[in-house]
């Protein structure tokens, strides 16, 4: 199961994107909590960015780095794997939470943070203002990011509204739904699961197998067919006058 820690993020590759949290205009300021307590709560995730009902979606990598290729089908196939750091953040201007999409870049920054800010206390004790410096759709956007505020808020404040990351944000599948999703070009339903995968492919090949047999059944029955019409035509006499 492809996730890391901020450690680990070295032997990952890809790019970022945007999320549920945005700054759209260039140096716009937003406040923020970043809902972890020390750098140890920050996950990284391996995906593979795939077409749902003309959606894109993120589908959680099956190998580590360390792993072969063919462990995980997505990667067999070449689907491109991203590195994405998902971060679960309380707005404080729009009273929400929600979670910030950024890629393997934003590790070292949030290492940084932790490192600073969360030795003696938990670092979502601290509110920051998040400032983009770069205009819409620019590739070489930075953040910077500012301690405005300290108070004794507890993750635990958070509890009830903490996204769901794997699972829910990321996918998680099997290599069997992956194969599914290569011939079919999408997931089975998730209210089957994997069963309904294997029933599905046991049933393909059922079908193709009975194929087979009847293939062979109709073999089988044009050999006594073509052995009758041969003895007919040995016992049949010869006619005088037939050549």
């Amino acid at each position: 199961m492809a996730r890391f820690n901020a450690s680990e993020s070295a032997n990952y590759g890809g790019q970022g994107g945007g999320g549920f949290f945005s700054i759209s205009e260039n140096k716009g300021v937003k406040r923020v909590r970043f809902l972890y307590n020390n750098e140890n709560d920050i996950e990284g995730f391996s995906v593979h960015e795939v077409d749902i009902d003309d959606k894109k979606r993120y589908v959680n990598c099956l190998r580590t780095y360390r792993d072969p290729v063919d462990m995980c089908p997505f990667c067999r196939e070449k689907i491109k794997t991203q590195v994405k750091l998902l971060i679960p953040v309380y707005n404080v201007d729009e009273d929400q939470v929600q979670v910030w999409d950024r890629g393997k870049k934003m590790f070292e920054k949030m290492s940084s943070l932790c490192s600073r800010y969360a030795n003696k206390d938990n670092l979502v004790q601290h509110i920051f203002e998040v400032e983009r410096n770069g205009k819409p759709k620019d590739t070489n956007t930075t953040y910077e990011i500012y301690e405005v505020e300290k108070d004794d808020t507890q993750l635990e404040d958070f509890e009830d509204d903490m996204p769901k990351l794997l699972g829910g944000l990321v996918l998680e599948k099997s290599a069997d739904d992956m194969e599914y999703y290569l011939e079919e070009k999408e997931f089975p339903p998730e209210d089957d699961g994997e069963e309904a995968t294997t029933r599905r492919r046991s049933s393909r090949r059922d079908e193709e197998e009975d194929a087979e047999d009847d293939a062979d059944d109709e073999e089988e029955d044009e050999k006594p067919a073509r052995r009758s019409s041969a003895r007919s035509e040995r016992r049949t006499p010869q006619r005088r006058g037939d050549k």
